[in-house]
């Protein structure tokens, strides 16, 4: 009796041990970032130094669209582009470069972009130079209420 005990807890154990041993591959799939909707600016630097405080930024709106136009108001503000056009990411998945195309121009500009995300909403981190090469601003972007 004694015997016939071990040999079914030694058969039970070896179907569960193999039996669980299935491999299952998962597939993982980085979702699309989605940039559509309205920003502002809520940090500048120009050249690593903090400047937002001597900027206006209340002024600053862009309205990325699903069409792939924007619109811009910027003031006074440095920027990629001063008037509406059209907006492309890179790579939708792992975008890291924003380009921006005013509806007059026949070339697009393009900046330096990072999505991270903070207090539980994507943000945009821009990189980009206006014209000047010595001046290299990187503009912090949120969703606009």
């Amino acid at each position: 009796m004694r015997k016939s005990q071990y040999f079914f807890v030694l058969i039970v154990t070896f179907f569960s041990v193999f039996s669980s041993c299935k491999t299952q591959k998962d597939v993982l799939v980085e979702p699309i970032k989605d940039f559509t909707g309205s920003w502002k600016i809520s940090k500048v630097l120009r050249n690593q130094e903090d400047i937002t405080q001597w900027l206006n930024l209340a002024d600053f709106k862009l309205e990325l669209k699903n069409d792939n136009s924007f619109t811009l108001t910027s003031g006074s503000i440095p920027f990629l582009e001063n008037t509406d056009g059209t907006w492309t990411v890179d790579d939708p998945a792992y975008p890291f470069h924003l380009s921006l195309q005013a509806k007059d121009s026949t070339s697009a500009k393009t900046a330096d972009l990072l999505a991270p995300v903070a207090k539980g909403s994507r943000n945009m981190v821009i990189t980009f130079s206006p014209g000047c090469n010595a001046n290299k601003y990187v503009y912090t972007l949120e969703h606009a209420p």
